[in-house]
């Protein structure tokens, strides 16, 4: 018999809890929240799985992107191959528009193809919050999976009491793909206004994936910026202005998560993605029903390309202008936020036919409009029962001005989370929560031609072009998510020492799935379909959970992470496609030096995938990986200022692919950094 995840989980729990005592509270392991949940509470406050990835251990890592600084948490996955430019995160069997994308609390909606989304360099970011699960109550649409919320430095994370100014600068080398990465920070503080600039550029060569194999047109060159100020007028007021951009070049194939064929040319492409942000904020202390924050925010995105086998150019320009706005007030045991929100989407994209007359997707002009409102109440019921509910409307309208069409639709979004502090060391808590996805335009309002089959005489002798068909009345993704959570903290259980185990389970329900699928087959024959549209089709059932165990000893560390996601079909029982295989991974560091200095080394293990639909022929087996790093930071004496960063990452080289991935990913990498603070 095959024990349903909820059921082993459950038992996981009440058997830890067993051998529970009486503990101390536990600080090291209390990360604090600052957008994702849009409000500040600890991780073991919120009924929420979410996690946080700090400064530290970016450096550590050294990731490439958003999405390889993630890839070693719980049911969380990186999505499309290994170049870092079109990675993308995968929570819970959900990826791509399904997780919301935020960057200081400002939505990124940027969505083109099979093109890359997201552009921040980890190396401008102080800490990345993940929420697994449905969160539409509080952000709107396209929160189905979960939410990756980016928070960039600013010059209050490095100024100590006293400083005036300060600065790094910091250089780095990869040996796959020759990579070189430089980059640099000022910062300063002037009466009531701080500033901060900083910036970055790599260049590098093609990578190599498993056993000293070349993925071909995979070098890339990137720069990327940030600059900030803020003004605090009064203690309780602060207006911060910020403007960011990145701009990257590369040789790659359309389809960057795949290589090139005879329908994925070859693309010179450049993008550009830049952003304004308007921060303002009034938390008086003496007035308990003002805790003010607004956000006013621009985002544009320019894809250009050439088609360098074809000699054609196209463009994608994607511009996002958005506000929100939201407010906390205090009523006895009652935190209640409310707040409003909106955002404008516009596409214009440009698809030169040079040489392809007809057999090129045609252009789009069109764009989205949202609107929301959401309120939130935390609610202390007693001293070891807290409940939290929300609610949130939104109407959304999609117009075609090349195609003189519009859609429109609205969501209501409810959600409902209670935790209880059953003990000290123990916090039980179960959500329920619902969410949507709303279709963007290019899945409604796609034309054109998606591509062509070349002439074959005596059968085809004009060829076969595979047409889009739009599709107006594409109805939201809806999900509507059940989970449970146990999180268990103690305190000197041997000593200087501190053990932290989080449990969740989870059930997500998804109906009205959007998929592209080509249909109308040619006299009936598979492969000669005529058409290309966006549907509504599966109706889907995620179950899974994790485990995640972290223990200090004195300057021992050591994380246990485990889940697992099963993805089957309501209707046919069936399992589905791009759901992640089991992951475990274990992290294991020793600092010595009083702290100077920190070894480390990491081990996961990503089980073979065979939950496979029956009509899938693919294998994907299962890998480990190997990796271990050096960090050296000396608090004091000559070399104070300055940090080296060492690790090699798979030092096996294992040649491995993820499931559902067409690429094999980056093999042996040895990975070297320093920084110098000033």
């Amino acid at each position: 018999m095959t024990k349903k995840p909820l059921v082993v989980a459950m038992a996981m729990v009440f058997s830890t809890t067993a051998y529970a005592q009486e503990s101390k509270t536990v600080t090291e392991f209390d990360e604090v929240l600052v957008t994702a949940t849009r409000i500040s509470e600890k991780v073991s406050d919120t009924s929420r799985s979410v996690t946080v990835i700090s400064e530290e251990k970016m450096q550590e890592s050294q990731p490439s992107s958003v999405a390889d600084a993630l890839k070693n948490e719980a049911n969380v996955s990186v999505t499309n191959g290994p170049r870092a430019s079109s990675q993308g995160v995968e929570i819970r069997g959900l990826s791509g528009q399904r997780v919301l994308q935020t960057i200081d609390g400002a939505r990124q909606n940027t969505n083109s193809g099979h093109r890359g989304t997201y552009f921040m360099d980890p190396e401008l970011l102080s800490s990345i919050e993940v929420v697994r699960g449905p969160a539409s109550s509080l952000w709107g649409s396209g929160a189905i999976g979960g939410v990756v919320a980016q928070n960039t430095k600013s010059a209050q994370d490095f100024l100590d009491e006293g400083d005036t100014f300060g600065g790094y600068i910091k250089q780095g080398f990869e040996t796959n793909g020759d990579k070189i990465k430089t980059s640099g920070t000022l910062y300063g503080l002037a009466d009531n206004i701080d500033w901060l600039l900083s910036g970055s550029y790599h260049d590098s060569n093609n990578i190599k994936i498993g056993n000293d194999q070349t993925l071909e047109n995979s070098a890339s060159e990137a720069t990327s910026g940030l600059a900030k100020l803020g003004w605090e007028p009064t203690d309780d007021q602060r207006l911060q202005f910020s403007a960011r951009f990145s701009d990257t070049d590369e040789l790659v194939p359309s389809n960057p998560a795949t290589n090139v064929g005879s329908s994925v040319p070859l693309v010179q492409r450049n993008t550009t993605d830049q952003n304004v942000t308007l921060d303002y904020s009034l938390n008086p202390t003496d007035n308990p029903l003002l805790d003010l924050n607004a956000t006013l925010y621009w985002n544009s995105t320019n894809y250009d390309e050439d088609r360098v086998t074809k000699d054609q150019v196209d463009s994608t320009e994607y511009d996002t202008i958005g506000f929100s706005l939201n407010n906390s007030s205090t009523f006895g045991n009652t935190v209640l936020t409310y707040g409003v929100d909106g955002y404008k989407d516009t596409i214009n994209t440009v698809r030169d036919d040079n040489g392809q007359a007809g057999e090129r997707p045609d252009d789009i002009d069109g764009e989205s409009t949202v609107w929301g409102a959401f309120t939130k109440a935390d609610i202390s019921l007693t001293d070891t029962l807290a409940l939290d509910a929300a609610v949130r409307y939104d109407t959304f309208k999609n117009e075609s001005n090349n195609l003189n069409q519009s859609s429109d639709d609205n969501a209501f979004t409810p959600s409902v989370g209670l935790v209880w502090k059953t003990t000290d060391w123990l916090t039980l808590s179960a959500r329920y929560d619902e969410a949507f996805r709303a279709p963007s335009m290019e899945e409604m309002y796609s034309t054109g031609t998606h591509y062509c089959i070349p002439s074959i005489p005596g059968f085809l002798p004009d060829g076969l072009c595979n047409t889009f068909e739009i599709n107006p009345d594409l109805k939201a993704e809806k999900a509507q998510n059940k989970e449970i959570k146990a999180d268990m903290r103690f305190a000197d259980l041997a000593g200087d020492d501190e053990l932290v185990v989080t449990l969740s389970a989870f059930r997500n329900d998804v109906d009205d799935f959007i998929e592209q699928s080509v249909s109308n087959p040619l006299y009936g024959i598979p492969g000669l379909e005529q058409t290309t549209s966006w549907d509504n089709v599966d109706e889907a059932k995620l179950t899974g959970f994790e485990f995640t165990t972290r223990y200090r000893y004195k300057q021992t560390r050591l994380t246990f992470n485990y889940g697992q996601t099963e993805g089957k079909d309501k209707e046919s029982d069936e399992y589905l496609s791009n759901i992640p295989a089991k992951k475990m991974g274990l992290d294991l560091s020793q600092a010595i030096m009083e702290g100077d200095m920190k070894f480390g080394t990491r081990f996961t293990y990503v089980a073979e995938q065979d939950q496979l639909p029956t009509d899938n022929l693919e294998q994907y087996d299962s890998y480990k990986l190997w990796d271990v790093y050096v960090a050296w930071e000396p608090a004091m004496g000559t070399f104070e200022g300055l940090r080296v960063d060492f690790a090699v990452e798979n030092i096996g080289d294992e040649e491995y692919r993820q499931a559902w991935q067409t690429l094999y990913e980056q093999g042996r990498n040895f990975k070297l950094s320093a920084r110098y603070s000033f």
